[in-house]
């Protein structure tokens, strides 16, 4: 009779210890829409920058500027503003925040430089970024982009290419 009540008391024992509780929290944030990035093939935007001759570009320091539009579609009318920031690769000889020429570049001594339509410049991997109000439905955002020599450096003529990548936040 012993052994049985050992037994069971063994078993109530582990049937109190198997019933634990504790509480499930659940949290999320609901967001507003947002817009439609208007992508052309396979990018939202290719800019082709003009030839330029390197003697030129050595002795002015930059090339002129291009234009750089973005474009974004399907804006809901709930939002106001929207953030822009660019990130990638930074070119190590120029001041923080131009863009440099990829590894697989022809040409070498310039790095990209961005800037807003009317002059204020917009540095690679900055969270600051710049900010422009939105209309609903569509948006047109207006950029400059320029060749900047890289000091101290000959500008080795050839084909380039570099890439960087465009982040929106909306509020």
């Amino acid at each position: 009779m012993k052994r049985i009540v050992s037994v069971l008391s063994l078993c109530g024992m582990l049937a109190v210890s198997a019933h634990a509780a504790d509480n499930v929290h659940f949290t999320g944030n609901l967001l507003a829409g947002s817009c439609s990035p208007v992508i052309v093939g396979t990018t939202m935007e290719e800019i082709i920058f003009p030839p330029a001759d390197a003697a030129d570009l050595q002795a002015s320091g930059q090339s002129a500027r291009v234009p750089v539009t973005l474009k974004l579609a399907n804006c809901e009318s709930s939002l106001q503003n929207v953030k822009v920031t660019f990130s990638g690769t930074e070119d190590p000889l120029l001041a923080t925040g131009f863009l440099a020429l990829a590894s697989g570049s022809r040409a070498s001594g310039v790095g990209i430089g961005i800037e807003t339509s009317n002059g204020t410049a917009v540095p690679v991997n900055s969270t600051a970024g710049v900010t422009f109000p939105l209309t609903a439905p569509n948006t047109t955002l207006n950029f400059n982009a320029w060749l900047q020599v890289e000091p101290g450096v000959t500008i080795v003529p050839g084909e380039f290419s570099a890439s960087m990548t465009a982040t929106f936040e909306y509020f």
